[in-house]
């Protein structure tokens, strides 16, 4: 039952897969905004636009699998504002097979932005795993650390965390 339009939308988006020898690569990109389709001055500016993409690569290199990931979003809300997110993050690493056992390691950064005017929080990341089943039984052990900067908030600027995690499963 609407008569008139009061904004428009578009988006597009493209994505891809392949495999090229040992190895497989993923990449997506999507873009999308709106805008006031009834050329009122003040609505005009608070068009909004987003902008995601993705990157992932894995190599098949037998017992070693490198891999690495990659991707950024950012958006806007409003010509005459600060509203900008930035978010990205990368991560880089590798599972090692030892036999049946497994061992893998991860290290990367992420970073957080929340307008023109806020420093990124950034956060920094460090994990390994180990793997290994023993009959019905598979224990898995991992370790890992995360530290994060904010120099807009001295209340998490400078936190770090360490954890340890076992799991033991049992399949009959």
């Amino acid at each position: 039952g609407e008569t008139s339009t009061t904004h428009n939308a578009s988006s597009v988006g493209v994505g891809f897969s392949g495999t090229f020898g040992p190895a497989t690569v993923g990449l997506t990109q999507v873009s999308g905004s709106t805008a006031d389709a009834t050329n009122d001055e003040a609505a005009s500016k608070k068009a909004t636009s987003w902008s995601t993409m993705g990157l992932g690569v894995k190599i098949d290199l037998g017992d070693i699998d490198p891999f690495l990931s990659y991707g950024t979003a950012t958006g806007t809300a409003g010509s005459d504002s600060t509203i900008e997110n930035k978010h990205g993050g990368s991560e880089v690493g590798l599972t090692y097979a030892l036999g049946a056992d497994t061992v893998t390691l991860v290290m990367g950064s992420l970073s957080d932005q929340g307008s023109t005017t806020d420093k990124p929080t950034e956060w920094s990341i460090m994990e390994v795993g180990y793997a290994t089943m023993v009959g019905p039984a598979s224990l898995s052990v991992g370790y890992g650390t995360i530290a994060k900067t904010d120099a807009d908030n001295t209340a998490v600027d400078g936190y770090s965390k360490t954890d340890l995690d076992v799991a033991l499963s049992l399949s009959f």
